[in-house]
């Protein structure tokens, strides 16, 4: 049976978009159900499952047609150099590009009176986000950006209320559904502002820390003081809120103060005009958080698939290993283990060629091979191959094997069985640390690309 399948092939230096025939039923260290094409070598296609996850978040980014093509046509076929530069091209891209921004703390802090501010509404308008009622069940709620039409600011319930304890609030809120992230805080610094900044953290995701109700901070000031410089106080306020993040392990927080009733005084405008300029910064890290977290999948597949071929290198193993020659089935092995551990490092992208790709951007030779820490796919040389298929054995098995396959009939089967055994068994840690390195190698590149911008 005939199909077609749209990859990205390697043409002279660069990549061409390739429409080939596959030949369904064949395999080889590609997925199965792939097949390969006689003018396309297997490891040049890179090709995975397609995520689910990750295409149906560029549908409901609303990805324009031709950069949706390209983008999933890049991830699908594992090059992630090209599926970067379709996201950096493209302004469009990025302007349609949904942002989830959560409006996030304690309850009664402010957030939901912040967002009325944003969108310019009284608390009690129609439309207008609903102000917690202490002891009130809030859920997340969505309100549209005034000014970006493809942002939407949630209005998340208050954390450490009796319906959102602070040890499930992130999974009772789907922290992960969001792409950026604003803490209201208002009074003093709490432990709740820092555990939130340190998940957002965690994630990988960005935050600004928004001091609400500054108003009433220098209210509270000026009673019973005559003299009181209100921009010391305020910085005072800054310096407090900066220095109980960093305590947090928060480098370098981006901190505004705000006051609901004076929404126009203090950091409001700032805050707002900061985000209009960052706002592509946060999409494009929002797109690449989303590759990010979802490349595993696709890795894991594609390991499961070539762990699927992996028998017939090993029965290979065993059927030499019943010839009585002097470590011919020593020899044999090397060869067999040093082939296909170059054949997955190509397979996963970590060939030298693949790793060019993806330093030539980063104006760093060799930066992506230091996050590689699995020998082999750095030095594949016969004897590092020998070292580790001596220790797999064991010298003194690889010496007996030799003369007990001499032995017709039980001897025979105990060299060949020990060889099968052996065999896949190395080939099966080879593939999975190639693949775990496949992983640290691709957040390295996004992470520089992020980075570049």
């Amino acid at each position: 049976m005939i199909t077609e399948f749209s990859v990205l092939a390697r043409r002279g230096s660069g990549l061409s978009r390739a429409r080939l025939p596959v030949p369904w039923g064949r395999t080889g260290f590609v997925p199965p159900s792939l097949g390969t094409d006689p003018r396309l070598t297997p490891f040049s296609l890179h090709s995975c499952r397609v995520n689910h996850s990750f295409l149906s978040h560029c549908r409901s980014s609303s990805l324009l047609p031709r950069e949706y093509e390209e983008f999933q046509a890049a991830v699908c076929a594992g090059n992630l150099a090209e599926a970067i530069a379709v996201v950096k091209k493209s302004d469009a891209l990025l302007k349609n590009t949904k942002l989830d921004v959560a409006i996030t703390g304690e309850q009664g802090s402010g957030k939901s009176s912040f967002i009325n501010a944003i969108r310019n509404l009284a608390d009690d308008d129609e439309g207008a986000a609903e102000t917690e009622v202490i002891g009130s069940v809030k859920e997340p709620t969505p309100y549209p950006h005034p000014k970006h039409p493809n942002v939407t600011m949630w209005d998340l319930p208050g954390i450490g209320t009796p319906n959102y304890p602070t040890n499930t609030y992130v999974e009772k809120v789907d922290f992960a559904h969001y792409d950026f992230f604003i803490i209201i805080t208002a009074g003093r610094f709490r432990e709740s502002d820092a555990s939130l900044a340190q998940e957002i953290q965690r994630m990988g995701k960005k935050f600004y820390f928004v001091r609400s109700k500054v108003d009433m901070d220098l209210r509270s000031e000026r009673k019973g003081k005559t003299k009181v410089k209100e921009e010391t106080v305020l910085q005072t306020i800054r310096n407090d809120c900066i220095r109980n993040l960093q305590k947090a392990d928060i480098l370098s927080p981006q901190v505004f103060l705000v006051s609901r009733w004076d929404f126009e005084k203090y950091d409001a405008p700032q805050l707002q005009e900061t985000f209009s300029n960052e706002l592509d910064t946060h999409r494009r890290h929002a797109i690449f958080h989303v590759l990010l977290r979802t490349s595993e999948q696709p890795l894991n597949w594609k390991k499961e698939a070539l762990e699927q071929q992996i028998w017939k290198q090993a029965f290979n193993s065993g059927a030499i290993a019943t010839i009585p020659l002097p470590f011919l089935s020593v020899w044999w092995d090397v060869g067999i283990l040093v082939d296909n551990v170059t054949k997955f490092c190509e397979s996963f992208g970590l060939d030298d060629y693949s790793l060019r790709a993806l330093e030539k951007p980063m104006g760093k030779s060799s930066e992506l091979r230091t996050v590689i820490q699995f020998l082999l796919a750095k030095d594949r040389s016969r004897d590092e191959v020998f070292k580790l298929l001596k220790e797999a054995t064991g010298q003194v098995m690889m010496i007996a094997k030799y003369f007990i396959s001499m032995i017709p009939g039980i001897g025979t089967a105990i060299a060949a069985v020990t060889s099968y055994r052996v065999t896949g068994r190395l080939l099966r840690t080879f593939v999975a640390h190639v693949a775990e390195d496949a992983q640290r190698v691709l957040k390295r590149a996004l992470e520089g690309a992020e980075k570049r911008d």
